[in-house]
């Protein structure tokens, strides 16, 4: 019995520490505009991809495991979920049909699988099963119609998980790849190569039609430099360049077949400022960031568990906080929490070229740190940048107790997020407290600019507003928002009778109410 047990034993564990010893399938020949690869040997990697961000998974992660042969595979061990990320290297794949998977394991029960889109198009994930046979290399291509609703349309990151399963275990990988079945030759009008200024555009795919490309506030046009056809009998027939920024750029192809036509488009975007965030004109301030004035001690402008890329730039001779690939920031000051309770307003200054919506958030932790026993508040709201301009908002922070909020005296955390997630660009400065407005010019501006007509009014009432107002709201008595646009006007066709209050906002973040009687 005992030698029957120290055998079962020899075997669970050798079944334990199996691995490989043979290389994945190798596989076939593909033209470069029909497969986006993403790890493997068999075709070209894209470029700047990080094998293994860290997600607080417990694995580890070698990308260059040998089963024997020579061809190197990726082994994830102690495996519960790990990442993929190529935030800066984005894919349009959503002409491809399939992602191919090659995997291996002697221990897991369960592996499931999916790319993460940030485009806004359609779920971001979606996981799916992947067929696995224990003890020897599956070759799996799933469909992109598997990953219901996904558009493929931005793939920045890769996610396996093994949680539906047996965790920890251990998995190999190899040929890890989008792709698409072959088309006619002489019908391929793609390109194999679309450099601009010298350099090979980001996210370049041969399938992929459409490209947007930042450029340096102040910078001139950039020039298309080269285009290469696929097929060298594909001709490029026309090349033509933006004049302006923002402007496009398009490539025109022909396939050799003399018919089949492809354009390429490149849309240009100024990605950063020209010029430097105004001076704020505040005295009474609580400053966290601004060359205007001292600031206090923050501990962190970009948290460890944030997800952005962050720098300190200059602008125009400015300090400015930078973040890219904007899906959540942390900043806090945990070691010196900030008493914003004798403050009226939270300033921010953002230039962005792509957040249609900025979620500010305010955490506090009442006094006994995160997670305290008295536990952690917060609130946040969302505030809409102006693309391309420096946006100043200047919000009440009673906004934020109305909110939720249950305390200003001990602020700890601030963090923003990004809509688009994951791919927003942000500037910042000048973020501080203060009980001043931005101007008082501004306020009295705004009185004159702002028609409530007629008032009292009846349902068919119409609020006018200039052009530099940028939301105007409806609440009723009780807080309830009833009614917004960002519009020149806003008919009030449908109102009860009653009193209602109109908030409304300005570019620079001013805020003017007001009441209005519906009989």
């Amino acid at each position: 019995m005992k030698c029957i047990s120290c055998f079962l034993l020899l075997l669970a564990s050798a079944i334990a520490q199996a691995q490989p010893t043979t290389s994945a399938p190798v596989p076939p020949t593909r033209n470069p505009s029909d497969v986006i690869s993403i790890y493997g040997e068999a075709y070209t990697n894209i470029a700047m991809v990080n094998y293994n961000p860290g997600w607080g998974q417990s694995g580890s992660v070698n990308i260059a495991f040998d089963p024997g042969d020579g061809n190197l595979a990726m082994a994830y061990t102690n495996f519960n979920y790990q990442g993929t990320g190529f935030e800066a290297n984005p894919q349009n794949a959503s002409a491809m049909e399939f992602v191919h998977i090659d995997i291996w394991t002697s221990n897991a029960t369960a592996v499931k699988f999916t790319p993460i889109d940030n485009s806004g198009m359609g779920p971001s994930e979606v996981l799916v099963d992947v067929p696995l046979s224990a003890g020897q290399w599956s070759s799996v291509d799933l469909p992109k119609s598997a990953f219901t609703g996904m558009s493929w349309n931005s793939v920045f990151q890769l996610k396996f998980d093994a949680n539906a399963g047996v965790t920890p275990c251990d998995i190999y990988l190899d040929n890890i790849y989008f792709w698409k079945p072959g088309s006619d030759p002489g019908a391929d009008a793609t390109l194999s190569d679309l450099q601009v200024n010298g350099a090979t555009i980001t996210g370049f795919a041969p399938s992929a039609f459409n490209y947007t490309y930042g450029v340096p506030g102040g910078n001139p046009v950039p020039q298309i430099t080269l285009a290469t056809t696929s097929n060298q009998n594909a001709t490029v027939t026309t090349i033509t360049q933006a004049t302006s920024i923002p402007g496009d750029a398009t490539v025109l192809v022909t396939a050799a077949n003399g018919t089949t036509t492809a354009t390429y488009t490149i849309s240009y975007f100024f990605n950063s400022p020209a010029t430097a965030a105004p001076t704020p004109t505040n005295t009474n301030v609580i400053s966290l960031f601004s060359d205007a004035y001292t600031d206090v001690n923050v501990d962190s402008w970009n948290t460890p568990w944030s997800q952005a890329a962050y720098v300190e730039d200059t602008i125009a001779g400015n300090p400015t906080k930078k973040y890219t690939l904007l899906g959540f920031n942390g900043v806090e000051t945990t070691s010196e929490p900030v008493n914003a309770s004798g403050m009226t307003y939270l300033h921010l200054d953002v230039w962005t070229p792509n957040i249609t919506t900025l979620n500010v958030k305010l955490v506090s932790f009442l006094g006994d740190g995160n997670m305290g026993p008295n536990g952690d508040s917060e609130a946040n709201l969302n505030v809409s940048p102006t693309l391309g301009a420096w946006s100043q908002f200047h919000i009440p922070l009673a906004d934020f107790t109305n909110a939720g909020l249950a305390s200003l005296d001990d602020l700890n955390q601030y963090i923003f997020t990004s809509t688009p997630f994951g791919s927003g660009i942000l500037f910042l400065d000048n973020m501080y407290f203060t009980t001043e407005l931005v101007d008082v010019d501004d306020v009295k501006n705004l009185k004159q600019k702002v028609v409530v007509y007629p008032n009292p009014a009846t349902s068919n009432a119409t609020v006018f507003i200039t052009s530099d107002v940028t939301t105007v709201e409806i609440f009723n008595l009780g807080g309830q928002r009833i009614m917004t646009t960002n519009q020149p006007t806003l008919n009030l066709n449908g109102l009860e009778s009653g009193m209602y209050i109109v908030k409304i906002t300005d570019a620079k973040g001013v805020i003017y109410t007001d009441k209005l009687l519906v009989k």
